[in-house]
């Protein structure tokens, strides 16, 4: 279920089962939410989304849906709250330009392309690694809250992030998404209360993604959801979609059938659609990012990730950073590239998950670098490593 699609449809397949067992691909369209939300009166209470602060032209649904958030209530309480919700529905999408037309052809094509050759562009023999190297043990220590303030970040970046994450997570075919939605709802509640109150008396938004404080949280706990669902993943599952909850039995891909494949490929896909939607365009807003150094040229390689990496600090993704580009050891073959991101939206976050050892990670930079990367014909590999003030990413590349 495309939840985070506001204004456009993303074209990526999924397998669904016909009635006697026999797989057939199908074209993923936004679908409806599984089921009814809460009672008008009760529901922007329950989510936490009273006082969302977004531009006009995103709603304060989009929020919700920008993190999947969707609270849901019982099937029979769904028919008696129809005529209600019809009055209070969302106005219908607006048209799309033709360059956003055009700009969302090109991402479409470029996430089926590098989608369909998941399993090897996600391998552990691949030229370039999504999932940044291990570091090793480390002590399990809950991070403490970020004391100083960082950036707000760009309302188009922030969904673009978070929206690509769970499309990503359902094109993927992991779990049903009426499942995703009522778990990450349920974990969004539990953390939320201990999570502000390392803040207090300073008050964090439910719903404003401008907020790093929010936005640190809420891709946080949608990382967290995903990562304890990957074990248990089910090739096969039932999922409900629709008012009346109708049921689909939906396949996997036969290819991505080892859950052990499941969090490379996620890195891989996910940071190939970031790229992409920076690259083309989302939502009518431009990011400025480089194009692929298709000549496989090392140097103008680093420098398009420098560009890259000023383009995600532009949007508020952090206060600044610095790129440094060594040679790595004899000759011109390899550099080493490291980037320092001073107060990133992910500071806390990148913590929280790392103290729980959740793979993958929220590393949306390290992930759209190497997909930038990828498309250069330089391999590539990183490390990845945070602390109180900054996150810093160490790419040897060539």
């Amino acid at each position: 279920m495309n939840a985070l699609t506001v204004s456009t449809t993303s074209t990526v397949t999924r397998c669904a089962a016909k009635a006697d067992g026999v797989a057939r691909r199908r074209v993923h369209r936004p679908r409806a939410p599984v089921t009814r939300a809460l009672h008008r009166a009760g529901r922007h209470d329950a989510l936490g989304t009273d006082d969302v602060a977004l531009p006009s032209a995103l709603s304060r649904r989009a929020a919700l849906l920008a993190a999947g958030s969707v609270a849901l209530t019982p099937l029979s309480a769904a028919s008696a709250e129809d005529a209600e919700d019809a009055e209070d529905a969302d106005p219908p999408p607006p048209q799309l330009t033709p360059e956003e037309r055009a700009a969302l052809d090109k991402v479409d094509a470029a996430v089926r392309s590098a989608s369909e050759d998941s399993v090897r562009l996600a391998s552990a023999s691949a030229p370039n690694q999504y999932l940044p190297t291990p570091q090793g043990f480390s002590l399990p220590l809950p991070p403490d809250p970020v004391r100083f303030p960082r950036a707000p970040i760009d309302i188009k970046l922030a969904v673009l992030l978070l929206r690509s994450t769970y499309e990503t997570v359902d094109a993927l075919d992991m779990m049903a998404m009426d499942t995703f939605q009522i778990n990450f709802w349920k974990s969004r509640q539990s953390e939320w209360e201990p999570y502000t109150q390392q803040y207090s008396p300073l008050k964090i938004e439910q719903g404003k993604l401008t907020d790093p404080l929010y936005f640190d949280f809420i891709s946080y706990t949608q990382f967290k959801v995903v990562a304890k669902e990957i074990p248990k993943s089910q090739s096969v599952f039932e999922e409900r979609s629709g008012a009346e909850g109708t049921t689909k039995v939906i396949r996997r891909d036969a290819n991505l059938s080892d859950n052990k494949l499941l969090p490379a490929v996620l890195a891989q896909r996910l940071g190939d659609t970031v790229y992409a939607r920076m690259r083309y365009g989302f939502e009518g807003t431009q990011f400025d990012v480089p194009e692929p150094a298709f000549g496989g040229d090392v140097d103008e390689a680093a420098l398009g990730m420098r560009k890259l990496v000023n383009a995600f600090v532009r949007k508020g993704y952090a206060l600044k950073s610095s790129v440094e580009v060594v040679k790595n050891g004899v000759g011109d073959a390899q550099r080493v590239v490291t980037i320092k991101l001073d107060g990133p939206a992910t500071l806390w976050s990148a913590q929280a998950l790392a103290a729980r050892g959740i793979n993958p990670t929220n590393e949306y930079l390290g992930y759209a670098l190497t997909g930038y990367l990828r498309l250069s014909g330089v391999p590539s590999s990183y490390s990845a490593r945070v602390n109180d003030t900054s996150l810093e990413l160490e790419f040897v590349v060539g």
